[in-house]
């Protein structure tokens, strides 16, 4: 009985770090863990039967920096700098913060409110992309981009 409860507890807190990764309302996959931040990538586990028919692959990266190498894995670019503005604020949420990636393209990210920030990405001058990221209880729980309608939200209890 206390080797249930244990299994219990373990289940329930890697559960409760896991994020569904959705495009345009529908999700794709299952992130099990943030810490690729670190490498500059996000691995998802391809979960839903069609999206996996259709690809052929288990998994789908979405990398900033030095492309990964995994088996059965479908890789895209993220030239948004969605990884670095999530990276950002969740390492230190920056109040009001432009960081220049080339002579041609930026990205500013505000933190007006204590569990809200709002990031902007300009290329070429213009904008391109904005979207913005949620806290609760002081730990990422959503990003969304509204551009291409790009969703990590982290999984509630009773979300598969």
């Amino acid at each position: 009985m206390k080797s249930f409860f244990i299994i219990m507890i373990l289940a329930t807190l890697s559960f409760a770090q896991t994020y569904s990764i959705k495009y345009k309302g529908i999700t794709l996959g299952k992130i099990d863990t943030l810490k690729t931040l670190q490498n500059d990538f996000l691995k998802a586990r391809v979960t839903n039967s069609i999206v996996h028919f259709m690809m052929r692959k288990d998994f789908f990266v979405f990398y900033a920096g030095e492309k990964p190498n995994f088996s059965k894995t479908k890789y895209k670019k993220d030239n948004k700098k969605i990884i670095f503005a999530l990276k950002r604020t969740i390492e230190a949420k920056p109040y009001d913060e432009t960081f220049i990636i080339d002579d041609k393209r930026k990205i500013n990210i505000k933190c007006p409110q204590k569990d809200l920030c709002i990031f902007d990405y300009f290329s070429k001058g213009e904008h391109s992309a904005s979207g913005i990221i949620e806290f609760k209880n002081d730990k990422f729980y959503r990003l969304y981009e509204k551009k291409s309608s790009l969703e990590i939200v982290k999984n509630e209890k009773g979300d598969k």
